[in-house]
């Protein structure tokens, strides 16, 4: 179970931020103060020393990935799997659609009792975050 590309381990990462729910008052103000160098919404002072060469923005280019049905589901079902609270058994996701592809969330009774309204909200929030990192590969029909 521990051969996930490194790659799929920090969407996960992400995912499990993204979908985490907040946590207390003090925790939230314990991350704040660790910002480095932001001031009341202002962008950190950097140094003159550590200016960037060039003033205009760096833009990271990343291409999207091409994945069957079935492995950006496995995809998915990982990452919700990542959270805490996380039925064990019981959670199905079917990708449908092409452009834009979407995603079901199934939830049989192996998965006992859960609140089925949140974890759908999680596969939603999901699939609006990974829908410009995935493509659907082309059925060869």
């Amino acid at each position: 179970m521990n051969n996930t590309p490194e790659r799929d381990r920090g969407l996960l990462g992400l995912v499990e931020r993204l979908i985490k729910r907040p946590e207390s008052g003090a925790a939230a103000k314990a991350a704040q103060s660790t910002d480095d160098g932001a001031r009341e919404g202002l962008d950190p002072v950097v140094p003159e020393d550590k200016a960037p060469v060039s003033l205009e923005p760096e833009l990271a280019i990343e291409s999207t990935r091409i994945l069957s049905r079935a492995e950006l589901a496995d995809t998915m079902l990982r990452g919700l799997k990542a959270v805490d609270g996380c039925p064990r058994d019981g959670l199905e996701i079917t990708i449908y659609g092409a452009r834009p592809w979407n995603a079901l969330l199934r939830i049989t009774p192996a998965a006992g009792s859960i609140d089925a309204a949140a974890w759908r909200a999680r596969v939603q929030n999901m699939v609006l975050l990974f829908r410009d990192q995935y493509q659907i590969a082309e059925d060869g029909n």
